[in-house]
């Protein structure tokens, strides 16, 4: 059966206002919703709930990433921000920008959920059912966290904040705490998964079929995964000073290739629909429901292409020309574009959560870690010649290897994900020098390291945002 996150059949509304008081308030879950798991009706509002929280959150951070990874811009007249803030030197942290993607509501109702469901009675759900409920919500779990700290990195994120709301503040964590914690959590919902049989006790949307299962969720649980080990192999390769000596973990290389090999990778794939295989977020147009923010109509959107995107692919690449389309040139704080993304044609296209391409394009960069420079450019040339459809690359050398899995990254994930402004920064790239040595310099401001704590995060502690000692440096 496929159902929307709408899920009108529940007779629930999940999406819409906040003053609907059919549906969970997401912005301050109660723990009197799912802290008493009485029916399985619960755990169905529990599991598009929390799902409904990330299908707004992924746009967030795609669109703010991309503009800060030199990919994207939006440039409405009314709101300069989007300019002068995420291309420039600072981002208020009590803005819009600054308290976006910090997705703790999302976090503490899968706190709640994970002890309700625990707490469960054996007559409501059995232990096949609280293992397969509770891996799909740490998995879950560890998503929200990992957008947490992909847009905070040295600035830091709390982590263990499953505790009274009404004490004391769950200390600010160190990048590699934080990394390390999540992989934990994939690590021990991957175990629960493994432990809950064949099915769900719980429907998921469309979107996720082929993932709809312990089993095919495990499979996404291991990409997740091999991201979070990767971005902790290359920790100490780059910093925003340059002060620490660039070193790769090899530990955790071999970590996120042995969970990429148990993941939904396909290094064969032939075509794009390979390529782009994996659970998706869909959308709709009915009442209540949530479109997709990426979509824009390319004769009047403001969201736009970089220039960038268009003058530095190679000539030929059909990622550009199928994603990018010449229209009326717009201009705002100093910036401008006439090119509009096509990505999302429809209010009602899907967005991507991870793809078979990223997996590969992740596969390329640990064995570039590992000096396997020739296995690393023959999949890097997967996503080349499949998605691009340019002739192979022959780069030698571990700098060139580099410069093309994170080339072809770039274009077959443009605009479809957050990564390019993560991948420069973990690589050393976030500087203002052009490619490939950097991401280039915008309004004569080199891109930003991290977006900055909320305001009222910081005022919720005094604004003392120190981070506790870190154990994983």
């Amino acid at each position: 059966m496929r159902i929307r996150l709408l899920a009108l059949a529940l007779g629930v509304m999940f999406v819409g206002a906040c003053t609907d008081t059919t549906r969970p308030d997401l912005n301050n879950p109660s723990a009197s919703d799912y802290s008493n798991i009485t029916s399985l009706g619960q755990v169905q509002t529990l599991a598009l709930g929390v799902l409904v929280y990330d299908r707004g959150e992924i746009t967030t951070e795609i669109l703010r990433n991309e503009i800060i990874g030199r990919d994207a811009y939006n440039l409405p007249v009314s709101e300069p921000r989007w300019v002068t803030e995420l291309l420039g030197p600072r981002i208020d942290p009590g803005g819009f920008n600054g308290s976006a993607t910090w997705p703790y509501a999302s976090i503490r109702e899968t706190n709640i959920g994970i002890d309700g469901v625990q707490n469960a009675a054996a007559s409501v759900m059995t232990d096949e059912q609280k293992n397969a409920t509770i891996g799909f919500l740490r998995t879950w779990k560890a998503m929200s966290l990992l957008r947490a700290i992909e847009t905070r990195d040295t600035a830091g994120a709390p982590t263990l904040v499953d505790i009274d709301p009404t004490g004391p503040l769950a200390p600010i964590n160190c990048k590699g705490d934080v990394l390390a914690y999540i992989s934990a959590q994939l690590d021990s919902g991957y175990a629960e998964l493994g432990n809950g049989g064949t099915s769900f006790p719980f429907t998921l949307p469309g979107g996720f079929e082929g993932f709809d299962d312990p089993p095919g969720f495990a499979m996404f649980n291991r990409g997740l995964a091999a991201k979070v080990d990767i971005y902790l192999a290359f920790r100490d390769y780059a910093s925003p000073d340059g002060s620490i000596p660039a070193t790769i973990d090899a530990t955790w290389l071999t970590a996120a290739s042995n969970a990429l090999d148990v993941s939904f990778m396909n290094t064969s794939a032939a075509d794009t629909t390979a390529l782009n295989a994996g659970p998706q977020f869909e959308y709709s147009t009915a009442s209540g429901d949530l479109t997709n923010g990426l979509f824009g109509d390319p004769a009047s959107t403001t969201l736009r292409a970089n220039p960038r995107v268009v003058s530095e692919a190679a000539p030929g690449d059909r990622r550009v020309a199928r994603k990018v389309v010449t229209t009326a040139d717009l201009t705002l704080s100093g910036v401008s574009s006439d090119e509009a993304f096509i990505v999302y044609p429809q209010p009602i296209t899907p967005s991507r959560i991870i793809t078979n391409k990223e997996l590969i394009a992740m596969k390329a960069e640990v064995l570039w870690g590992q000096g396997q420079l020739g296995p690393a450019l023959a999949l890097a040339n997967v996503l080349r010649t499949v998605d691009g459809g340019l002739a192979a690359s022959a780069a030698s050398g571990s700098d060139a290897v580099l410069n093309e899995i994170l080339y072809e990254k770039r274009y077959s994930l443009l605009f479809e994900s957050p990564d390019r402004w993560v991948d420069a920064r973990l690589f050393g790239k976030l500087n203002g020098s052009n490619p490939p040595v950097g991401i280039g310099t915008e309004n004569g401001n080199a891109p930003l390291w991290s977006q900055p704590i909320p305001q009222a995060e910081a005022d919720a502690r005094n604004k003392n945002l120190s981070k506790a000692a870190c154990t994983v440096t």
